[in-house]
C-alpha cells in the first residue's frame, strides 16, 4: 500500500509540474480576462520604466486615448502630450512629486484625443523603488469618468436653472401679496396686483409640475401629477389636437396670437394616454406661438405601423447653435420673459413614454416643423 503524504505535512513545497505549453495557455487566458475586465470597467493600465523612459500601456488605455497601439510613442512625454493643455502642468507636477516622495498620486484631468474629443480621466499611480530606495518604476491606471463628469455638470446646471426659474414667479407673488395687504389700495391697483398674483401662481404651479414630471418620466417612474400609470391605448388624434389648440395660454402683449389650421382625418388614432397626448400638442403649439410665425398648421399622415404629425409654423426657425440641446430641459432657445424652456423637454419625454419620438427640421422657405411620430394600435 502506498502512503499519501500531504505536501504541508512533509515539509516540502508543491512544485507545479505543468507543461510549458499549459502555463503559456493559462497566462494567455489571464491576459484576455484582464483585458475584458478593463474594457467593461473602462480603465486602462500603464507602467513607466523611469530610468529608460519606456511606457507600456494596456490596449484599453490606447482605446481611451483614441489611438491604436503603435501610433503613440512609448515615452512619458508622448503620453503627457495627450493631456489637455490647461491640465498639463497639474498632471506633470503630480507625477514628479510622487517620484520625488516615492509615494502615490490621484487626480482628475482632461485628455484630448487626436480627433479633438475631450475625455475626463481619473488617474492614479504608485512609485515602486528598488532596494536602495531609488525610484525605478511608476505603475498606474486611468479610468474614463467622462459620463460621470457630464452627469454631475448637468445636475449642477439643472439645479441652478430650476432655482432661477422658480425664484422669478415666487418674487412676483411675494410682491403682489405685499401690495394686496395695503388697505388703501385702489380698485385698479388691486385688480392689477391680483392679476399678477394669479398669473405667477399658475406659472409657478406649471413649472413645479413640469420639473416633477421630467424627473418621473426620466426614471420611468409613474407620476401622480401626470396621471401616468401610462395606460396606453388608441386615442383619436384630431380631437386631442383641437382641445390642445383651445387650451394654449393666451399670448401676452409682445407675442401675437397664432392662427392654427388643423388637417387631421377623424379616423386617425395613435397609441397614447389621452390627457398627456393633449399636453404634447399644448406644448408644441405654445412653443410655436412664442417662437414661431403667426400661421401654424397641424397635419397627420398614416403609414403601416405609425402616424407622423407635422406641427409647422412660418417663423424664423431654430438657430443652428440651439439645435443640439433643443429638447433638453432649460434649453437656451427662450428669451427673457418667455419661460424656463421645459415645454419641448416634456414633449420629448412624453413621446418616449408613448413608445414614439419627436424630431425637428426647418421648413422651406422658412419656419419650423416639429414632428411627433406615434405607434398605432
Amino acid at each position: 500500500m502506498t502512503e499519501v503524504v500531504d505536501a504541508a505535512e512533509s515539509g516540502h513545497e508543491h512544485v507545479d509540474t505543468a507543461a510549458p505549453a499549459d502555463v503559456s495557455a493559462r497566462l494567455h487566458r489571464l491576459e484576455r480576462q484582464l483585458a475584458q475586465i478593463q474594457r467593461l470597467a473602462q480603465f486602462g493600465s500603464w507602467e513607466w520604466d523611469i530610468a529608460n523612459d519606456v511606457v507600456t500601456s494596456s490596449d484599453e488605455l490606447y482605446r481611451i486615448c483614441g489611438v491604436a497601439p503603435g501610433e503613440l510613442g512609448p515615452t512619458y512625454e508622448a503620453i503627457l502630450g495627450l493631456v489637455h493643455p490647461d491640465d498639463h502642468d497639474m498632471v506633470d507636477d503630480a507625477v514628479h512629486r510622487a517620484i520625488a516622495d516615492r509615494a502615490s498620486f490621484a487626480l482628475d484631468h482632461r485628455l484630448v484625443r487626436p480627433d479633438g474629443e475631450v475625455r475626463w480621466l481619473h488617474s492614479r499611480g504608485n512609485v515602486i523603488a528598488d532596494g536602495h530606495g531609488e525610484s525605478q518604476r511608476l505603475y498606474g491606471v486611468a479610468i474614463d469618468v467622462t459620463e460621470r463628469s457630464r452627469s454631475e455638470q448637468f445636475l449642477r446646471e439643472f439645479i441652478g436653472n430650476a432655482s432661477h426659474a422658480l425664484g422669478t414667479p415666487a418674487a412676483v407673488i411675494m410682491q403682489a401679496a405685499h401690495v394686496l395687504a395695503d388697505d388703501t389700495l385702489g380698485t385698479k391697483d388691486h385688480d392689477a396686483a391680483m392679476g399678477a398674483l394669479l398669473r405667477q401662481s399658475k406659472r409657478l404651479h406649471d413649472l413645479s409640475t413640469n420639473l416633477f414630471d421630467l424627473v418621473a418620466l426620466d426614471k420611468g417612474a409613474p407620476s401622480v401629477m401626470l396621471g401616468l400609470s401610462m395606460m396606453l391605448g388608441p386615442v383619436a388624434l384630431a380631437d386631442r389636437v383641437r382641445k390642445a389648440a383651445a387650451a394654449i395660454p393666451p399670448a401676452d402683449g409682445a407675442t401675437p396670437t397664432i392662427d392654427i389650421t388643423i388637417d387631421i382625418a377623424a379616423d386617425i388614432a395613435v397609441l397614447a394616454e389621452p390627457i398627456e397626448l393633449e399636453r404634447v400638442f399644448v406644448n408644441l403649439l405654445d412653443n410655436a406661438q412664442t417662437h414661431g410665425g403667426p400661421n401654424v398648421s397641424v397635419t397627420a399622415s398614416r403609414l403601416a405601423d405609425e402616424v407622423i404629425v407635422d406641427v409647422r409654423d412660418d417663423g424664423a426657425g431654430v438657430p443652428d447653435d440651439h439645435l443640439q440641446d433643443l429638447f433638453a430641459p432649460f434649453a437656451k432657445r427662450q428669451t427673457a420673459g418667455q419661460g424656463p424652456g421645459l415645454g419641448l423637454a416634456i414633449v420629448h419625454q412624453l413621446m418616449v413614454a408613448f413608445g414614439g419620438a419627436v424630431s425637428y427640421h426647418r421648413a422651406k422657405p422658412h419656419g419650423s416643423v416639429f414632428t411627433p411620430r406615434f405607434s398605432v394600435d
